[in-house]
């Protein structure tokens, strides 16, 4: 038992969250972990989920749990892999808004209601299967290394979301601060998916705000499918990409031609 204990304190940090099924391969078991719990070592989070007592779980210390122990892939997605590469100006200070991209037919544990300040959101695509090693990197924060989607895979993520979890407007001004993707993993990502509107809304963002990567992108290459598509209610048609986006993104683009 004192082993079990001295281990926890050179292996583990005040705030680490752990899960039990880790904790159980680490030798300690369900029993051990209800008895460190009571000693005020552990704290319970949820059914089979601990955090090391002494300070408050964050988001960082749950993703790097689900990342290290859950043994199922999921990255930093979107929005918040944007805003922790340093290309968005939106960062949330009161409450993080967290992106996870899972695999199909996988849901966010419950258990990460419980991490204080978060709001967790799922931003899978099962209609895109480029999400490999090449499109994710490593950023590290508050010392642990956590994966994230690369920039350009989170453009796309962010696309896909319209309007689901972020607003036309918001999107389109995310892309205007997107001048250095690169154009080779835009057409990879692009070219493997399935997800037509999807497709549209990025190829629709990216024509708007005129980048020079824009320019490289093969669109014969891109699945584009056929007809009119809704993304914004109550919005206007384009007729490049055959979906509706917000008036106000059309009427600038006609202001922008008039000069």
């Amino acid at each position: 038992m004192r082993k079990n204990i001295n281990w926890l304190f050179l292996n583990t940090y005040p705030g680490q969250i752990m899960l039990q099924t880790w904790l159980t391969s680490q030798g300690i078991e369900r029993s051990s972990s209800s008895k460190y719990v009571k000693e005020g070592l552990l704290k319970r989070l949820d059914t089979g989920v601990y955090c090391r007592a002494g300070k408050e779980p964050g988001w960082v210390d749950a993703v790097h749990c689900l990342q290290t122990q859950w043994n199922k892939p999921v990255h930093i997605a979107g929005l918040t892999s944007l805003n922790l590469q340093g290309s968005s100006h939106y960062l949330e200070l009161s409450t993080a808004r967290m992106w996870l991209n899972l695999p199909p037919r996988v849901y966010l544990p419950k258990w990460l209601q419980h991490v204080p300040g978060v709001k967790w959101y799922s931003a899978a695509n099962n209609r895109l299967e480029s999400a490999d090693n090449a499109f994710l990197k490593e950023v590290t924060v508050s010392s642990l290394k956590i994966t994230c989607s690369s920039a350009e895979l989170a453009a796309y993520e962010v696309a896909n979301n319209v309007p689901k979890l972020i607003e036309f407007t918001h999107a389109n001004e995310l892309f205007q601060g997107l001048i250095s993707l690169n154009p080779k993993k835009l057409q990879l990502i692009l070219s493997a998916s399935d997800a037509v509107k999807t497709n549209r809304v990025f190829m629709f963002l990216a024509q708007r705000n005129q980048h020079k990567w824009f320019e490289r992108l093969d669109v014969t290459r891109i699945k584009m499918g056929n007809g009119a598509r809704q993304i914004e209610a109550g919005g206007r048609l384009d007729t490049d990409y055959q979906i509706t986006v917000p008036a106000s993104l059309i009427r600038n683009i006609r202001e922008d031609e008039q000069f």
